[in-house]
């Protein structure tokens, strides 16, 4: 496939035309591979900096929904998806952000389930909201019961309340 045209688009991406179709990529994939116009590129070849492209977009995307919030595993690759990137560029990211430390969902569980007692949410309901998130129930379980609640305090704080 012959490049006829590149064009950037907004300030990430840029729209490659070929002969028989058009692609967007992001700048710095074309800028990597020195793509201009008049280059021959095969069709496998298109494929393989259509994925990169995504990968790069979902990475950086992930990056900005982590500097926002802490997430699990499975909520990231929600959002990733949501946010309409490719399903194997989303699961690529997730996985390599949990083999870096930037995602745990342990960590999460157990900070979650702390700012949960503090707001005095019962045991079961954090075990539930955290299975919500992705945690798998045994973990949920696990965290909430290694959280030490004291239902007293927790009675009189809600008592005082009334």
């Amino acid at each position: 496939m012959k490049i006829t045209a590149l064009k950037r688009q907004k300030k990430h991406l840029t729209l490659v035309s070929f002969e028989d179709g058009e692609i967007l990529l992001d700048n710095d994939v074309c800028t990597d591979h020195s793509l201009k116009a008049g280059a021959d590129i095969s069709k496998e070849k298109a494929e393989e900096l259509l994925y990169e492209s995504e990968y790069a977009r979902a990475k950086s995307r992930a990056l900005w929904y982590l500097d926002r919030a802490d997430r699990t595993e499975k909520g990231l690759y929600r959002k990733l998806c949501e946010a309409g990137f490719d399903k194997k560029a989303s699961a690529a990211v997730v996985a390599r952000f949990a083999e870096v430390g930037l995602l745990d969902d342990r960590r999460f569980a157990e900070n979650f389930s702390e700012r949960c007692k503090d707001a005095n949410i019962s045991p079961r309901e954090t075990v539930r909201k955290l299975y919500e998130k992705g945690i798998s129930y045994d973990m949920a379980k696990e965290i909430v019961s290694e959280t030490e609640t004291d239902e007293e305090t927790q009675i009189r704080a809600l008592i005082e309340k009334k």
